[in-house]
């Protein structure tokens, strides 16, 4: 019968094992060391993506040609994911305008002046757009 503490040919102690264990050198240390470091960050909470999603990009296209943020998504994707993923919920868009327009920290440099108008475009738009920070049904915008 095969034990759980070592591998299938029997021979090499895996790393739960409880032999043992050869002293290593200072390189194979250092190697595990960076080993170990590039599995942290593997692990290590995952950075936005800076592209434009799919479902961005079909949330743009919904929009008027007039207000789609076709540098925004270019340029600042993850902003772009951002605005599209909270654009139903008008309380979160309402928080996002503010949040990106407005320098809360004092230390911004503010987005490029083509940038900064598609977002003040698409604030205008949303802001037509709501009523009481309810988003219009097509029924309602009809009448």
């Amino acid at each position: 019968m095969a034990s759980v503490y070592r591998t299938i040919d029997g021979d090499q102690p895996n790393r739960y094992s409880t032999a043992p264990r050869a002293e290593k050198s200072a390189v194979e240390l250092r190697e595990a060391a960076a080993r170990e470091e590039v599995e942290k960050r593997k692990r290590s909470k995952a950075e936005p993506t800076k592209l434009a999603l799919p479902r961005t990009k079909e949330w743009a296209a919904s929009l008027p040609l007039d207000v789609q943020p076709h540098e925004l998504m270019r340029t600042f994707g993850r902003v772009a994911n951002l605005l599209a993923a909270n654009w139903s919920d008008s309380a979160a868009t309402v928080a996002c305008f503010y949040h990106l327009l407005s320098d809360t920290r004092g230390n911004r440099k503010g987005f490029p002046p083509k940038v900064k108008t598609e977002l003040l475009t698409l604030q205008s738009y949303f802001v037509s757009q709501t009523v009481g920070g309810v988003m219009l049904g097509d029924e309602l915008r009809r009448t």
